[in-house]
């Protein structure tokens, strides 16, 4: 049921139009293409879809996200093999919510059940350990993308990526709260548990596996790494927040960065979203900053230097396919709002 305040945004929004710029001249310094084995990837995600998900539900949810696509404009320099791990990992974490939405059994539960699981299928836990149950239908699927990441990974890169999983389900909680108790939260209070929510850094978490690289452990502690991972993420949730919002008024859920910066600032729809544009530049330059920088610390060590940039790409290429992305997958539905200039005009 809609809270008040829910009810009141959404007769705030009824009948205004979100008016999004073509973007593609923002990102027009970055790489722009597509996997080239994008349609053998394809044939392989739908029979994966078919023999591993039993409802037509959630079939059509994975569907609707085209875990090709995502993979292969996140990553279009990929092997297939990764590309097949970025899918399972994906199909996982698009499903994962809906089946603890509809769960009996407590939040908190199913989530440690859920990270024991993973931990299990990761290698990381303690010897002699059984396997635990999956503590939800779908939760199984993890297995499937864990099985090269445990073949390929150091202990320490996989405990980096079930750490950012644990970090994730934590910030969905606290989100939740908001939610539930239908309050709209300050820009801050958004941003501490948006990030987490995002799921981004569970993909930084596995950028090296995807690039093909190890980097050195020291080089995760700089702080240009740090904000290759603070940016692609603010980036990726700029960027989400915007095309998705007809989706969240629909429903009335308005749990999204437009109406918390326009509360937060009094500004209308209009001002609010050329603002968000406007940061999306200047997040992208404090990633490519980042990347120079990094890229100067390793100019000694050409080995270093040639993974650092491949990894850093990878960055890069995530804010670009994440674009293109959403603007031809069902899961957002805003392509027909397209115009022949490549702004979007969407009536809310």
């Amino acid at each position: 049921m809609p809270t008040a305040t829910a009810l009141e945004m959404t007769a705030q929004f009824k009948g205004q139009t979100l008016r999004l710029p073509n973007l593609k001249g923002l990102l027009a310094k970055w790489p722009n293409t597509i996997n080239p084995h994008y349609e053998e990837l394809k044939g392989i995600v739908e029979c994966k879809i078919v023999e591993w998900i039993s409802d037509e539900a959630s079939r059509a949810k994975a569907r609707k996200v085209d875990l090709a696509f995502f993979s292969a404009a996140w990553y279009p320099y990929c092997t297939l093999d990764r590309l097949k791990t970025m899918c399972w990992y994906s199909m996982w974490i698009f499903l994962w919510d809906d089946v603890i939405e509809d769960s009996t059994v407590p939040v908190r539960t199913v989530q440690q059940q859920a990270l024991n699981y993973m931990e299990y299928h990761l290698g990381l836990a303690p010897a002699n350990t059984d396997e635990p149950r999956p503590p939800t239908k779908y939760c199984a699927l993890f297995q499937h993308c864990a099985k090269p990441l445990r073949e390929e990974q150091t202990i320490t890169e996989r405990r980096r990526f079930l750490d950012q999983i644990a970090n994730y389900m934590e910030g969905c909680e606290t989100e939740q709260t908001f939610v539930q108790g239908g309050k709209i939260p300050t820009l801050q209070e958004y941003w501490d548990h948006r990030l987490q929510t995002s799921s981004v850094w569970t993909y930084c978490a596995i950028a090296d596996y995807m690039a093909g690289v190890h980097l050195p452990e020291d080089v995760y502690e700089t702080d240009d790494l740090k904000t290759l991972w603070f940016e692609l993420n603010r980036h990726i949730v700029t960027l989400n927040d915007m095309v998705s919002f007809k989706k969240e008024v629909v429903k009335c859920s308005f749990h999204s960065l437009i109406p918390v910066v326009m509360r937060e600032t009094g500004e209308d729809l209009d001002a609010v979203v050329q603002s968000l544009i406007k940061s999306l530049v200047s997040i992208g330059d404090s990633l490519d900053s980042a990347v120079d920088a990094l890229i100067a610390k390793t100019e000694d060590d050409h080995e270093l230097k040639t993974a650092v940039e491949k990894y850093a790409m990878g960055f890069r290429t995530n804010m670009t396919g994440n674009y293109w992305w959403s603007l031809v997958c069902d899961r957002y539905s805003i392509n027909k709002y397209l115009q022949e200039d490549g702004s979007l005009v969407i009536p809310l």
